[in-house]
């Protein structure tokens, strides 16, 4: 029994390695790691993100001042999301989730304890 799980396990492991979804997934992040351009919006994103958490130590997140740090911050995420590469790499990543999601429900669903559902009369 043991040794069955073991080899469905590896084939699994197989499967997913070879997969064209994770494939696809993975030469994105391989694109992304060595753009510079995605580097730039990084970096950029990662300053005004430290910039606005550093502003909220001592003001509030209503003070005009972190609104305008929050504005910022979020433009500087909509231009990486934005990116070509970016773009694709996050669609990319999202078909991988699911799949992932997917096989996690099929695996581990029977051990999870039930939640109360609201059920229709």
């Amino acid at each position: 029994m043991e040794k069955e799980l073991l080899n469905d396990l590896a084939s699994l492991k197989e499967a997913l390695r070879t997969d064209s979804r994770v494939q696809k997934l993975d030469d994105l992040e391989k694109k992304i790691a060595s753009d510079p351009a995605v580097k730039e919006l990084s970096k950029a994103l990662d300053d005004y993100e430290k910039q606005y958490e550093d502003l909220l130590v001592y003001k509030k997140e209503t003070d005009p001042e972190a609104i305008a740090a929050q504005k910022t911050l979020y433009a500087a995420k909509e231009k990486m999301d934005a990116y070509p590469l970016v773009k694709e790499y996050n669609e990319a990543y999202i078909v991988v989730r699911d799949l992932y999601m997917q096989i996690d429900d099929i695996l581990f669903s029977p051990f999870r304890k039930k939640s109360l559902t609201w059920e229709a009369k």
